[in-house]
């Protein structure tokens, strides 16, 4: 049986900030290879259709690879093109469609990195640094309440065609919540809007949005159910209950909660990652984002743990750079060390 490869850095997730580490340290002459359970920067696949970002083109550009398009800012469909020529033109070693089940630190101070296939075909890699480029957004928060579990509770919406004349209720307050609620009116669904606050926060609505929604509920175009939570789903109808305790049920088909997302946190914790309890940040230094684990580092969004409006792909498209240094070193001293036995 042939020994595991070892590399020098294996990148977990092939997002933004895992592809930017790549080109990094490929540039500094690193022997890596990033494993990514689905395609090129999977969790931007699994974005809504219609989505377009916030940020300019300039601010979500990669080690200055030119990011271009008829818009200021791109779209979802031009950030994944993006992305996969940005992986291509710098032939960056990536390996799609494999998941890392597990990552473990061995005596000898390298990482045995195990990965599965779909076809269920496990194999084993071993890195000397290993970076944790998950994501904080592989998880969607569920709906806590019978019924939560049902099929018509829809918690990665993709595109409105399928509610076209349906009776939608869309769950939250923030941004995807309210261009969710608008499109789906848009595209012919009934929709409702319940929001656990008895109003929309400033920080947390963009300011276009505001005033477009608020319009739609005074005018009962959408219809508003500020001030609940759902406390029960059924197949006919939902339950709502406002803050005052009162229930009562709407008409419903389709139940869309928009509550945000947690990061993968058990495998965070077994590969030996401290956690924060309040917003799962995990441990980690500020300079290089070296872990608790000796040669394991976290990058991009994950960095803030599920802390939403702090690291974002903008902010996190150095953190490559920043690595870099206490990367080098570890190799180094691994080198050393071997060159001496």
């Amino acid at each position: 049986m042939s020994e595991p490869t070892t590399f020098d850095a294996i990148i977990v997730g092939g997002g933004p900030a895992g592809l930017a580490v790549a080109q990094t340290f490929q540039e500094e002459g690193l022997r890596c290879v990033v494993i990514e359970k689905g395609p090129v920067a999977n969790h931007i696949s699994q974005y809504p259709h219609f989505m377009r970002f916030f940020s300019t083109n300039e601010n979500l550009e990669i080690a200055g690879f030119p990011l271009q398009n008829d818009e200021d800012k791109p779209s979802r469909r031009d950030y994944l093109l993006y992305l996969t020529a940005f992986a291509k033109f710098h032939k960056l070693n990536v390996e799609n469609y494999t998941e890392v089940t597990s990552v473990a630190r061995g005596a000898d101070g390298v990482f045995d990195v195990v990965t599965q296939r779909p076809s269920g075909e496990n194999d084993t890699l071993r890195a000397k640094t290993v970076i944790m480029a998950v994501g904080a957004f592989e998880d969607p928060r569920q709906l806590d309440c019978p019924g939560a579990d049902l099929s018509k509770v829809i918690y990665r919406f993709s595109e409105p065609h399928a509610f076209v004349g349906q009776k939608v209720l869309v769950v939250g307050g923030r941004n995807s919540a309210i261009e969710i609620a608008l499109l789906l009116f848009r595209s012919g669904a009934q929709v409702s809007l319940s929001y656990r606050r008895d109003e929309f926060r400033g920080r947390g609505v963009k300011y276009w949005l505001r005033p477009d929604i608020d319009n739609r509920l005074a005018n009962n175009e959408i219809e508003g159910h500020l001030g609940t939570n759902v406390t029960s789903v059924g197949w006919d109808s939902v339950e709502l209950t406002t803050n005052n305790g009162e229930s009562y049920e709407i008409e419903n088909d389709f139940v869309i909660p928009c509550l945000g997302y947690d990061p993968p946190v058990s495998f965070l914790r077994s590969a030996g990652i401290d956690l924060a309890a309040d917003g799962n940040v995990p441990s980690h230094d500020e300079e290089t984002l070296e872990t608790n684990v000796p040669g394991l580092f976290v990058c991009g969004t994950i960095v803030a743990g599920n802390i939403s409006g702090s690291v974002f792909i903008e902010n996190s498209r150095h953190h490559g750079t920043m690595m870099l240094p206490r990367v080098k070193e570890i190799l180094s001293g691994q080198q050393t060390e071997a060159a001496s036995r």
